[in-house]
This record gives C-alpha cells, sequence and structure tokens, in this order.
C-alpha cells in the first residue's frame, strides 16, 4: 500500500516532544500509519498498551504502523490537524472543537461503548403524568428545572432542541429554575414545584445503577412516576477519527480491523485507547451535530459573560 499513504513528515517534525515507536509487518512497506495517544504512561510503558492494535493494523495493512505520543490533548489535536497523526480517539468535547476549527481534517468512523454497553446518553424531558405534557412545545407557559447552567446533557443540549421547537426560554416559559443537580431537579419536578425538568439517561445496554443516568439513579431510589415527553439523538461516546485526507482503502481496512476487535478483543482496544472500552460501533459526522450545536452554544454563552 505504498502509494496509499501521504507523509507529513515536516509537519510531524514541528510537533514538540513526540515519541513513538514502529511496529512493522512481515514484507511491510515504507509508509506508515500513524496512530497518535497521550504521552506519560505510554511512553514508560514502552508503548505495551497498545502493541496489540497495533500489530493488528499492521497485518491489516502489510505496512508498518507507528505509535506517537503527545504531551496533551491540544498537542494531539495539532496533529491531527496537519496531517502528523492519522488515527485517534477523541472525547465528543474534542471532536467538537477540532471540527468547528478544521471540519474537513478529520472522519469519525467508530465510537466506543463503554461500561454497560452504553453508547452514550440520550437528554430527556420528563413531567408527571397529570401535567398533561407530550411535546415540547406544550411546554410554553410552563415551570421548567434544569440541572445546571454548565451542564451539557441537563441544559445546553435541551436549550437548543427548545430553540429549534420555536421556544424562548426567556419569553415563552413561566419560569426557568436550576436546581444546581440532577437529583435536585428531578426532587423539585416530584413534589410539583416545577412542570416538567431536563436530564439525561444513559444509553446502555444494561439498565443497572453502575454507569446509568441520573434519572435512573433516581427512579431506583424514588417511587416517583414520571412521563418522558421527549428525547433527544444520541449523544455518542467519542469518536476514533481517521485523517479525512487517507485513501479510501486504507480508511476501510483500519476501519474494519478496530470493528472487529472491539468484538473479538475489546480489551486490546480498552488499553491502547486508555478507555473502559467494551465494544465499538459505526458513526458519521451527522451523528454528533446536535452535541456540535450545543457544545458551539456553551462557548457562545461563555464569551458574552466576559
Amino acid at each position: 500500500m505504498r502509494q496509499a499513504f501521504t507523509r507529513a513528515l515536516s509537519a510531524a517534525a514541528s510537533i514538540a516532544a513526540l515519541a513513538g515507536l514502529l511496529f512493522t509487518a512481515p514484507a511491510a512497506e515504507a509508509d506508515v500509519l500513524r496512530i497518535g495517544v497521550l504521552g506519560g504512561k505510554a511512553v514508560s510503558d514502552d508503548f505495551a498498551a497498545q502493541k496489540c492494535l497495533a500489530h493488528d493494523l499492521a497485518d491489516g495493512l502489510a505496512a508498518p504502523v507507528q505509535i506517537l505520543a503527545l504531551p496533551s490533548g491540544d498537542e494531539l489535536r495539532q496533529a491531527l490537524i496537519v496531517g502528523a497523526v492519522d488515527v485517534a480517539v477523541l472525547s465528543t468535547r474534542a471532536y467538537s472543537a477540532l471540527w468547528r476549527t478544521n471540519p474537513g481534517a478529520l472522519q469519525p468512523v467508530l465510537a466506543t461503548l463503554g461500561r454497560g454497553g452504553s453508547m452514550g446518553y440520550r437528554a430527556v424531558a420528563i413531567s408527571r403524568p397529570d401535567a398533561e405534557i407530550d411535546a415540547l412545545d406544550k411546554l410554553k407557559g410552563k415551570n421548567i428545572g434544569f440541572a445546571d447552567r454548565r451542564s451539557m446533557p441537563g441544559y445546553f443540549v435541551p436549550s437548543v432542541a427548545l430553540e429549534r421547537a420555536g421556544l424562548n426560554t426567556e419569553r415563552d416559559l413561566k419560569s426557568v429554575q436550576f436546581g444546581g443537580g440532577y437529583h435536585a431537579t428531578l426532587t423539585a419536578l416530584e413534589s410539583g414545584a416545577v412542570d416538567a425538568a431536563l436530564t439525561w439517561r444513559s444509553d446502555a445496554g444494561s439498565d443497572s445503577v453502575s454507569g446509568a443516568g441520573p434519572l435512573q439513579r433516581f427512579q431506583v431510589t424514588s417511587d416517583a412516576n414520571f412521563t418522558e415527553f421527549w428525547r433527544s439523538p444520541l449523544m455518542p461516546n467519542g469518536p476514533v477519527v481517521l485523517r479525512k485526507a487517507l485513501p479510501e482503502e486504507i480508511k476501510k481496512t483500519v476501519t474494519d480491523r478496530i470493528a472487529t476487535l472491539g468484538t473479538t478483543a475489546p480489551d486490546c482496544l480498552a488499553m491502547a485507547f486508555g478507555l473502559p472500552v467494551t465494544g465499538v460501533f459505526p458513526v458519521t459526522h451527522a451523528d454528533y451535530e446536535t452535541f456540535i450545536a450545543a457544545d458551539h452554544k456553551r462557548i457562545s454563552l461563555s464569551v458574552a459573560s466576559n
């Protein structure tokens, strides 16, 4: 696959404090696929945690795979932008930040499954059954409760949904209360202090309390009967991203090999990524658009308040 790779050696040289280890496949060709990870333990352990993934990709590509350790998340993102790294795992917020500044640089292909098979979370709007609220537009003239002004799932994601439903929180709602936390907001709903509450639930294969969202945990310990009348699209866990300029055959091979490891050897991915990975699932940029819109609102309000 010599012609498939494009090099960015001058860009790589410009990244400070870059450490790396090369893994080769039998009869490997000269070009290299570069996986970016955060430094520290990876370097001190001689990349032991990443060897499983690197060897598997090297076998699939019949080409060397290099692990590059960068000292910070900012430098990892910069390495992706300039083409010094081809593959990495980003947090959802890190992907949002990178997409806003360089929308054509990366392609999300997979996201990780967390504990209990969690794919991410969904913001939800709930009310008491006697409130007769069955859609966001029915919140007009009502008292609603958010958890915290700084919360992505408990404020920014649902507030974007309210705006898209044509509701202005200052003009169209009777009152907006911030409980200071999810439990307090759900307690306010249970007591009737608010007509509806915005919170989130884990999108998991298991509803066990461990790893569940605040709504699941509250319902385990309370006899409250709530009606869910809206839920957001899935806010997926952070993506595995590929440099968009990579040839399609390379992207397909890398995606397929990582997806297979997610089924056959999730511990390999958990070690390589340093995350509690139990598998992976396919995603595209469209799956992150709602989060990016909410994150943009968060940043805009933060700038406006300074």
